[in-house]
């Protein structure tokens, strides 16, 4: 995998796109380290496609690589969600989902595409099925788009879960269990910014984390001082203050988004420590998600025009 990991966005190819003086000369650095096929001229419009390209030939590379898919669907399985999200929300607005989705999941989007539209879930996972039928009358009853995600993310955390345990491998587990504290932790500062009363997070909370949800319901009049000591056990405390004084002095989310990213790419270093294993494949994926994140912000800032320091101030850590 070493051999690949020198074609990830390092920290110097990202300043290069940051001080690009247009968005096409940005986007030029990423067809240079083989987007697409490496040699078309690709405007900075498309940039999305060009990176929905990158993610779906990534997966396909890597699971290429190895004889067992399952080692790699605990990854894949936030794929097939995306494209059942996208698929009934396109249904229920009466539009095309086309382009919406990613041919990168345990299901091709023929296959989920034929599933949703013809309410046929005889082929999918008990939680995936479950968790469609609960969306779909979700937003039968409340019109709101949002319950079909909240719903289906948890059935979606869930699924992951099952399979991260049956496969036993620690460093998936915790990578999946740290995922899973960095989701918590963003919804538990959101809801709290917002002033929601303690219940509604509960209905918001994933299952699968190390950190309990108890200890976010008992916190949640707690200064953030005194709630951030309730972290430091599990590691999230600096992240907590960080971000949330980020999120007082601005308004912005931005910060903590940023610092939980970086969390789960300092956590896949240990990959890199792994002579033989499975580590090292779901590092360079996970690294590349992350890299495709940045190129987006990147991407997308520069189309706003905004300056490259504030675009910066949102830029992922690399994993290179």
């Amino acid at each position: 995998m070493a051999s690949r990991e020198r074609y990830l966005l390092t920290r110097d190819k990202v300043e290069r796109m940051l001080d690009a003086r247009t968005a096409d000369e940005a986007i030029r650095s990423l067809v240079e380290l083989g987007y697409g096929d490496g040699t078309e001229s690709v405007s900075a419009a498309e940039f999305e496609t060009l990176l929905s390209g990158e993610l779906e030939k990534t997966y396909k590379l890597v699971i290429g690589m190895v004889p067992e898919q399952a080692y790699f669907e605990v990854l894949l399985y936030p794929n097939d969600y995306h494209n059942i999200k996208a698929l009934l929300k396109a249904e229920f607005l009466g539009i095309s989902a086309e382009g919406l989705l990613i041919d990168a999941g345990v299901f091709s989007i023929d296959e989920i595409t034929e599933m949703i539209q013809g309410r046929n879930y005889s082929a999918m996972r008990e939680n995936m099925a479950q968790g469609v039928e609960e969306a779909i009358e979700a937003y039968g009853t409340t019109g709101d788009p949002q319950a079909v995600d909240l719903i289906l993310d948890r059935a979606c955390y869930k699924d992951m879960s099952v399979l991260a345990n049956a496969l036993g491998i620690g460093f998936i587990k915790g990578y999946l269990s740290l995922k899973i504290d960095t989701i918590n932790l963003k919804s538990y500062v959101r809801v709290r910014a917002m002033k929601k009363p303690r219940d509604f997070f509960s209905k918001i909370f994933i299952e699968g984390g190390s950190v309990p949800e108890r200890l976010y319901i008992g916190g949640y009049d707690e200064t953030v001082e005194h709630f951030a000591d309730r972290l430091d056990t599990y590691g999230l405390k600096d992240v907590f203050v960080e971000g949330s004084q980020m999120l007082k002095d601005t308004g912005r989310f931005t910060a903590l988004e940023k610092l939980c990213d970086n969390l789960i790419l300092d956590y896949m270093q240990e990959a890199k420590f792994v002579t033989c294993g499975i580590e090292p494949l779901i590092a360079y994926i996970v690294a590349k998600e992350s890299e495709i994140k940045t190129a987006r912000i990147i991407m997308a800032g520069k189309l706003a025009g905004l300056p490259a320091e504030s675009i910066r101030e949102r830029v992922r850590d690399t994993y290179v």
